[in-house]
């Protein structure tokens, strides 16, 4: 499971396939980006009013169907 506390970038060192699904899901994400550096995925969920929950479900399908 993701620890959402990490930054964006830190995430994505982790799960590779994490940087996917957020450009799958319409984020311009790209780890090139300095503000990965800064922001976590708390903040995301905050300023993206994002259902937490939902959108790591959402992720753990997509990594399954990706196996």
């Amino acid at each position: 499971m993701i620890k959402t506390t990490k930054t964006m970038r830190e995430i994505v060192a982790d799960e590779p396939l994490f940087a996917d699904f957020l450009v799958s899901k319409g984020f311009p994400f790209t780890v090139e980006n300095p503000i990965t550096e800064y922001v976590t995925f708390e903040d995301v969920v905050m300023l993206r009013e994002l259902d937490k929950e939902a959108f790591l479900n959402e992720y753990a399908a997509f990594k399954a169907a990706m196996a």
